[in-house]
């Protein structure tokens, strides 16, 4: 295979050189590259599609996305990687370090000062517009000191190549900054599939990193009996994934905001078992959302007083409130000037040159350069040209434009700054067809110690196929590389996932999970069954569509009119049938049909992503992927549908029999195993309510169908063989406790697992889901089949109605009595005895 061709590229104007990251200016292999260059080129092409396509399928099974707001996907679409590695060499890394170090420390002390004496404006090293003006300049911390001074824990820029080799910043993070979850995917991924060559390139490894960042965190703690949380804004948010990959990475609890509750400037986590001290936040919430009793009152994202326990020193925050003044393009002019005053050093790595529009000078400036910079909001701090900046290049504006920036300038020059444009260097990807170059920017993230900021040795490429961009973001479409760090010796081998020499004590239980996250789980059982339900009911019609017209449409009538909805197709239409299967098969427009069941199945998933095994979300997502929207439009196939929905259902039975055999019996199964037996016992009294209510000439073929839906027609034939009566169908379905799939069977499974859920709550103590629970088990227990099979003269069975709706209205009373007692905590139940144990 051969490798990058900078002479293949696109022809460039000599206006604007880029610098090669693989070749020098001679045409020649830079060194630290060659040895990857060479191992590329000595794999077969089919070889590398195969390793290709491999790292596509680890993304694709591990649920890597990326979740752009706007786009019908959402959280489903995937995580965008390039496998060839962007390849740093020891001296690239050691100048990148030692800037980034700088540039960190630079960020902490200013904002040290800013929420503290404010000497940096009261001297004139800062005009009071820039911070006081800025909207993330938060008031409410000013005078506030987090725990040892440290404001910025996690601290990320993102640098790009000059034409002359050197380094600049484009921008900078220090209020919560996103890409190190998937930096590190990145690296598995592309470790897994380059292994020889990432052990023969010495490339420096990143779990050290991370342990640090952990560790130190958490030394900052009064205690390190707390727990320690990181806070996301929940499954819609962009980098959700991140998010629950840390959590599971650096052994954090993921929390959203109502997770969490502050009583006494302290903060609790509302858990299984009541109310648990917090000693440490990583968050993941931007600063302004966090409290919206202090800041943003709009907010749904925070922990109203949550200012208040950050005052008062109980809780640690990673990183601390208020960092985004740091991230502002205004801030950057002036930093060259802060790094002389406060540091005494120059800047390692300079900023792209920027001119703050609030004085007369720097207005001047503006204009008189305007045909080389990008004109951009003071404040502004998301990416370049992303889909919400406001960004313009200069060079673009109308006449009609820049008569207008005028006039903003001359009225709002401080809400506005210019940055020049500068040119990204280039590094070689692939593109799934050939390889070619494309501009790069490369994330690096610094991590507090007690020592000195520590840098990731990597951090998150981005590269675009527009070799004219002017900045990189996700939101925009860029894909990713892992940055590889070569370094001079071999190679760091710790690991997180390493013993200690620690002695570890022996437990058979983890902490106590979330309410929220025990709440998912609950409804994913109840999802996932309810869907499997219909499945079976699909299934049943689509293979008699064509043999049993008069069967199907009396099964029509009972099974599926909970399902349909008025339909424009005309009464008499022949493909009544077919267009109303087809809707609820395919269409992810119908609000009650099976791709909107499956929906509901892989968000509540989502959601509860950190509680699942790596097979169990493989196989919900599996079970979940979205059929083909062009079918819904399409004829009807009854022996397409009954293979989609066969699929379907080994799927589902994959997902049950990974509950059953992988997960240990704590919280976690108890309550996917509640919600799947809640639903089971509801959809089976149903379902023997509307095949037996009532007697007629069809009441034979709609028991076939009932036991095929049920999955008990082999169960019922070993024991009846072909007598097909009402009152053993009621026995088997209703009152068997040893048939896993009849309601008696449920209820005892219900009883049990209620029984082992923890009783620490006063609304726990009281038992009401156990006592509900057991109370119906008994009276179903006494039911007699031969008395629920007899009809009244009108042939309806009266009996057998009130007992299926007794087991119903039991369900959603059990229900109920599970959500008061474990997902709605009272919370002053457990504050006095919480703050006694925390302190």
């Amino acid at each position: 295979m051969s490798t990058p061709d900078t002479k293949a590229t696109p022809q460039r104007a000599k206006t604007e050189p880029r610098y090669d990251e693989l070749r020098d200016n001679a045409g020649a292999i830079r060194p630290h590259w060659k040895h990857l260059a060479e191992g590329l080129s000595a794999l077969a092409p089919q070889e590398f599609t195969r390793r290709r396509a491999a790292a596509q399928d680890i993304i694709r099974d591990n649920g890597v996305t990326y979740n752009v707001y706007d786009e019908a996907e959402g959280q489903a679409r995937p995580w965008q990687l390039d496998i060839v590695p962007f390849v740093i060499g020891p001296e690239d890394w050691r100048v990148i370090e030692s800037g980034i170090i700088q540039r960190a420390r630079l960020a902490n002390t200013v904002l040290k000062d800013l929420y503290g004496s404010q000497k940096l404006i009261a001297d004139g090293h800062l005009p009071p517009h820039v911070v006081l003006g800025h909207p993330q300049f938060l008031r409410p911390l000013v005078g506030v000191t987090p725990p040892h001074g440290v404001h910025v824990h996690l601290y990320s820029a993102d640098i790009a190549r000059m034409a002359d080799g050197s380094w600049k910043v484009l921008s900078s993070r220090c209020d919560a900054p996103s890409g190190i979850g998937y930096a590190l995917e990145n690296r598995i991924v592309v470790g897994q599939t380059f292994p020889d060559l990432f052990g023969d390139m010495q490339i420096q490894r990143l779990a050290s990193f991370f342990n640090t960042w952990r560790e130190c965190v958490l030394s900052l703690a009064h205690s390190r009996r707390g727990r320690a949380v990181l806070l996301t804004p929940g499954p819609h948010n962009e980098t959700y994934f991140e998010h629950a990959y840390l959590a599971h990475y650096l052994g954090l609890t993921l929390v959203e905001g109502d997770d969490l509750v502050v009583r006494d400037d302290q903060v609790f986590l509302r858990s299984l078992v009541g109310l648990e001290r917090v000693a440490v936040i990583f968050r993941r919430i931007d600063s302004d959302f966090c409290d919206p009793l202090e800041l943003r009152s709009d907010s749904a994202l925070g922990i109203p007083g949550l200012v208040d326990a950050v005052r008062s020193g109980a809780v640690v925050l990673a990183n601390a409130l208020g960092g985004g003044v740091m991230e502002s393009p205004a801030m950057d002019a002036y930093l060259p000037a802060l790094a002389k005053h406060v540091l005494g050093e120059e800047l390692k790595i300079p900023d792209t040159p920027t001119v703050w529009c609030g004085t007369e000078w720097g207005r001047t400036e503006a204009l008189a350069r305007l045909d080389r910079v990008i004109v951009r909001d003071a404040f502004d701090s998301r990416p370049l040209f992303s889909r919400q900046s406001s960004a313009r290049v200069g060079s673009e504006l109308t006449s009609a434009e820049i008569a207008a920036l005028r006039t903003r300038l001359a009225r709002r020059g401080a809400t506005v700054v210019t940055q020049d444009v500068v040119p990204l260097g280039l590094a070689p990807t692939f593109n799934g067809e050939r390889f070619s170059t494309q501009p790069v920017s490369l994330r690096v993230f610094a991590a507090w110690t007690p020592h000195g900021y520590a840098v990731m040795p990597g951090g998150l490429v981005r590269t675009s196929p527009d070799t004219q961009t002017r900045s990189l973001s996700m939101q925009s479409g860029a894909s990713s590389k892992d940055a590889w760090v070569v370094g001079r010796g071999p190679a760091d081998t710790f690991t997180l996932l390493k013993q200690t020499g620690r002695t570890v004590e022996i437990r058979r239980v983890g902490e106590a999970p979330p309410s929220r996250a025990m709440d998912n789980l609950f409804w994913l059982g109840r999802y996932s069954e309810r869907a499997e339900t219909l499945v079976r009911i699909l299934r049943a019609l689509v293979l008699r569509i064509n043999d049993e017209p008069q069967a199907v449409a009396d099964l029509r009538e009972r099974f599926l009119q909970h399902y349909l909805r008025p339909t424009a197709v005309a009464s008499g239409d022949d493909n009544r049938q077919l267009h109303e299967l087809r809707g609820l098969l395919y269409d992810q427009r119908s609000l009650d049909g099976l791709q909107r069941l499956l929906s509901r199945v892989r968000q509540t998933a989502w959601s509860a992503r950190d509680r699942l095994s790596l097979d169990t979300w493989r196989t919900i997502q599996k079970f979940t992927e979205r059929s083909d929207a062009k079918k819904a439009e399409q004829l009807f196939d009854p022996a397409e549908a009954s293979h989609y929905l066969d699929s379907l259902i080994r799927s589902s039975a994959a997902f049950s029999g990974l509950s059953a055999e992988d997960m240990t019996r704590g919280p976690n199964w108890l309550f996917v195993d509640l919600g799947r037996r809640i639903e089971r016992g509801s959809q089976l009294a149903w379902i023997v309510r509307q095949t037996a209510i009532s007697a007629d000439p069809l009441e034979i073929s709609r028991m076939r169908v009932a036991l095929e839906i049920a999955d008990s027609a082999m169960t019922y034939r070993s024991r009846y063989l072909n007598m097909f009566q009402i009152a053993p169908l009621i026995d088997l379905l209703l009152l068997d406790d040893s048939n896993p799939r009849g309601v008696a069977f449920q209820l005892a499974a219900i009883e049990r697992n209620l029984e082992e859920l923890p009783r620490i709550t006063a609304g726990q103590r009281r038992e009401g889901p156990f006592n509900l629970a057991a109370d119906i088990r008994r009276a179903a227990s006494h039911a007699d089949a031969l008395l629920l099979a007899h009809a009244n003269d009108a042939d309806q069975r009266l009996d057998l109605a009130t007992y299926v709706d007794t087991i119903d209205h039991a369900m959603s009373r059990i229900t109920d009595a599970i959500t008061d007692a474990y997902f709605q905590h009272a919370v002053h139940s457990r504050t006095g005895a919480a703050r006694r144990e925390a302190t």
